[in-house]
């Protein structure tokens, strides 16, 4: 009975070291990726060890697709593709993504589903700091638009 026990114990040290090690990061990267998408800044300064909100809105997701935020009269929640995940020496994970962010335009009244998909390929770069995955660094480039029907 106490080997299984310690079996058991080992397995949910394991399983929690890999969720910390490779889900975690992924994850504290999609919700900030998502405020910045809704440009609520403040919120995700507190997501990053020393950004502040002016330097996140420079870089803000709806600002780089050409229209603005004119453009996003309904957002969806976001798709994301992890491209590449790599460990730094210092102990940081730079994540390489493509955050598809759904949305309608205005005049388009779908509640159902996205009329359009804007492509940001975006870099993060995070730091395990007092416990939780912060953003160190954010470089965020608009990678095309186009209508969902064509998908």
């Amino acid at each position: 009975m106490k080997r299984i026990a310690a079996i058991v114990a080992i397995g949910a040290v394991a399983g929690f070291w890999y969720y910390q090690t490779s889900h975690a990061p992924v994850n504290a990267y999609k919700a900030f990726a998502e405020e910045i998408l809704h440009r609520r800044y403040d919120a995700a300064a507190a997501m990053t060890d020393g950004l502040t909100a002016a330097e996140l809105a420079r870089s803000g997701t709806q600002e780089k697709t050409g229209a603005g935020p004119t453009m996003f009269q309904a957002l969806f929640p976001s798709r994301f593709t992890i491209e590449s995940q790599q460990r730094g020496s210092d102990g940081t994970i730079t994540v390489k993504a493509t955050q598809q962010v759904l949305f309608n335009p205005p005049g388009v009244e779908s509640v159902m589903r996205p009329a359009m998909m804007a492509l940001m390929k975006q870099t993060v770069a995070l730091r395990k700091k007092d416990g939780a995955w912060k953003v160190v660094s954010f470089e965020n480039s608009f990678g095309g638009m186009e209508a969902m029907s064509s998908r």
